[in-house]
């Protein structure tokens, strides 16, 4: 039996015991809360570093004049790979072997091709297809029967997408300008996407895509595609390898003449074509930014249809390729009748409304104005308005200096002279 000292020894050490323990908790306690405090300055600090360097490439890609290098740059094909029928990558590297700027998913290159008569270079654009890397650019274009092509000099018989279909080989080298235009993804903006696009029109929004899965980016991602068939379906692996490395990312795909091959649920989610219908059908809300681009048949219908369906005109941000305003969402889609005096021409037409833009107008009266897009991206069709107002049907895709616009994508706005 113990004695009652011995009794008090232990339950002093007991009691000893417990304040260690308190003390000991204590004390992790506020390492805990230090840490905590630690991290979340350091969330604090990354979120304002992220946001800083969101704001600066949204300010470089939102002005042309900051372009990553001035006139062209010679770069090489690597490699060429065929995407879909018709249909074929390039990828391009610098033959000065220097990294490559990033570029913002959703813009385009310029290209200067060479011509047989050797006068001047026939211009074309076309939309980046990959996300940002340093040592290549991707290409992807679509072979467009002759006379057929948007953008396609009929005049002259050339066409941009026969030049790379037919001469362009690894190993040939090209002159490019710097990546442009005003269609991007905004990198400053943290609502969650759809991703929009018809035919070749899929080249930026799997750009966009691939962008958004390789920063692991917590936002859900819809990606809508419209094709006839699994024969013209390009990168169908390259968006399933997205989807299957994240679960932000669904996909939805509409062919508008499956093969009796082509399996529903497998190859294709449904019949017919991308529109609001299917989107309402799958989207839980309205409340997303929006990212299109496409045929203009396929902008016209479905841009308003958003706006109809109460997405703010803001969250809307589309591509139509092609020679292609969408009517009815801007101040250049409806024009009335009016005198375009073309002065170096020393001519006088006569605006009726119906015209497509003052190049239009200007081809059918005779007077020559250079061009190479005629989508408002490569800027070959600058004139200076000498009096009167134009009015763009897009956003220029280059830096444009006072009094300056871009013919293909102009309209009067009353009487006008132009320097031409």
């Amino acid at each position: 039996m113990l004695e009652p000292a011995s009794l008090g020894l232990i339950s002093g050490a007991a009691l000893l015991g417990t304040a260690g323990v308190r003390a000991v908790r204590g004390v992790r306690g506020l390492l805990r809360r230090e840490q905590e405090r630690v991290e979340k300055t350091e969330r604090e600090r990354a979120s304002f570093a992220n946001q800083l360097d969101a704001a600066l490439h949204w300010a470089r890609a939102s002005q042309p004049r900051l372009k990553a290098w001035i006139g062209v740059r010679n770069f090489r094909v690597s490699a060429v790979a065929d995407e879909a029928a018709g249909c074929r990558s390039f990828y391009l590297v610098p033959e000065d072997g220097r990294p490559l700027p990033r570029f913002e998913p959703g813009q385009y290159l310029t290209f200067h091709l060479p011509t047989a008569d050797e006068m001047r270079p026939l211009v074309r654009c076309y939309s980046l297809s990959d996300r940002p890397r340093d040592d290549y650019y991707r290409i992807t274009v679509k072979c467009v029967p002759r006379g057929e092509e948007e953008g396609g000099d009929g005049r002259r018989g050339l066409s941009g997408s026969h030049y790379f279909h037919r001469d362009m080989n690894v190993g040939s080298t090209l002159a490019i300008e710097a990546p442009q235009g005003s269609f991007f993804l905004d990198p400053t903006d943290d609502l969650p996407v759809v991703l929009i696009g018809g035919g070749i029109g899929v080249t930026p929004i799997l750009s966009m895509a691939a962008a958004l899965v390789h920063r692991r980016d917590r936002r859900h991602i819809y990606a809508f595609t419209g094709f006839r068939n699994s024969g013209e379906h390009p990168f169908k692996a390259s968006f399933e390898e997205l989807a299957a490395a994240t679960s932000n990312l669904t996909l939805d795909v509409a062919y508008s003449r499956p093969y009796d091959s082509d399996r529903p649920d497998v190859d294709y989610s449904h019949w017919g074509h991308v529109n609001v219908d299917r989107l309402r059908q799958v989207l839980p809300s309205n409340n997303f930014r929006y990212y299109l681009c496409g045929p203009p048949g396929m902008m016209e219908s479905l841009v308003p249809a958003l706006l109809e369906w109460g997405v703010p005109v803001e969250h809307i941000n589309y591509e139509a390729f092609g020679p292609a305003s969408i009517r009815g969402l801007s101040d250049a889609a409806v024009s009335e009748p009016c005198n375009v005096d073309f002065v170096r021409s020393e001519k006088s037409l006569r605006w009726q409304g119906n015209e497509e833009s003052l190049l239009d107008l200007a081809e059918q009266g005779g007077v020559r104005l250079e061009w190479g897009c005629r989508a408002g991206n490569c800027g070959q069709c600058r004139v200076m308005i000498a009096a009167g107002r134009v009015a763009h049907a897009k956003r220029p895709g280059v830096e444009l200096v006072d009094g300056e616009c871009l013919a293909c994508i102009a309209r009067p706005v009353g009487d006008v002279v132009v320097e031409a």
